[in-house]
């Protein structure tokens, strides 16, 4: 047991120690337990912003690359390439192996740190469970080019070729018209380069159809709705973290199609 000396008169005293109780200690614990429970949301909330903020930088970059591409190629844009399903259309075509192979962007920025997919090779550090219905196919990139801008499955270029907006000069507004997503990390359009725009319809479904090709609540986390965000890379090099209702209403009001996008800033959001 402690002592104390009183200087005043020399006498000692002794001092008793105390402990903690069990109720103090689990008080303490409970506390803590508390804190933690507080600190873990917002700690994972600024990991995914911080992710966010990559994703947004890495489809800047491929979208600067795909002008610089563009603009040695007389115009001709960059191409989509890997089809939803097991067909080969001459994927070593496709934008996310040519850009890379001719030196317009590093390979590493084709994956988006949001991609959270399981359908990624286990050589890339993915589950290595192949696309449904592929043949044995693995997810090749993140990102995905507007078909409306594609050669091979532009909705125009099928009616007729001559509509085929696969060349900066057929596209009117360049500002107004995205060219890069992000492709959804599950189903059979996780192994493909493009979605197909033309198949969305109108609101209130089209977010839940788009949903199945693009990812867009890859930034918002939350359900297929005209407020979901995700990110968007625009045939100028701008980029944007916007919601669906902000690209995307119906056919006719859109920020993918190159013959209605330069009217879009006319009509209201769909949110």
């Amino acid at each position: 047991m402690p002592v104390h000396l009183n200087a005043a008169d020399g006498t000692i005293h002794r001092r008793g120690s105390r402990g903690f109780t069990l109720v103090e200690l689990l008080s303490v614990v409970a506390i803590i337990a508390a804190l933690v429970s507080l600190a873990l949301p917002v700690a994972s909330s600024m990991r995914h912003r911080a992710r966010a903020a990559t994703c947004l930088s890495n489809i800047r970059s491929l979208q600067l690359a795909s002008i610089a591409y563009s603009t040695d190629e007389a115009g001709w844009l960059i191409d989509a390439r890997l089809p939803h399903g097991g067909i080969d259309q001459g994927g070593n075509e496709s934008f996310v192996e040519v850009l890379a192979r001719r030196g317009y962007a590093d390979a590493s920025l084709i994956r988006s740190p949001l991609d959270d997919s399981p359908h990624w090779p286990s050589s890339l550090g993915g589950e290595g469970v192949p696309v449904p219905n592929s043949g044995g196919l693995f997810r090749r990139t993140s990102y995905g080019l507007n078909n409306h801008l594609a050669r091979e499955f532009s909705p125009w270029a099928a009616v007729d070729p001559s509509k085929a907006t696969d060349r900066l000069s057929k596209v009117s507004d360049h500002a107004s018209t995205v060219q890069l997503l992000l492709m959804t990390p599950t189903g059979e359009f996780a192994g493909a380069d493009h979605p197909h725009v033309e198949g969305w319809g109108a609101a209130p479904g089209a977010p839940l159809v788009a949903n199945g090709e693009v990812a867009i609540t890859a930034v918002s986390r939350d359900g297929p709705t005209t407020g979901a965000v995700s990110n968007w890379a625009f045939l100028d090099g701008h980029v944007e973290s916007a919601a669906f209702g902000q690209v995307y209403i119906d056919e006719s009001r859109n920020r993918l199609d190159p013959f209605v996008s330069p009217f879009f800033a006319r009509f209201p959001s769909a949110n």
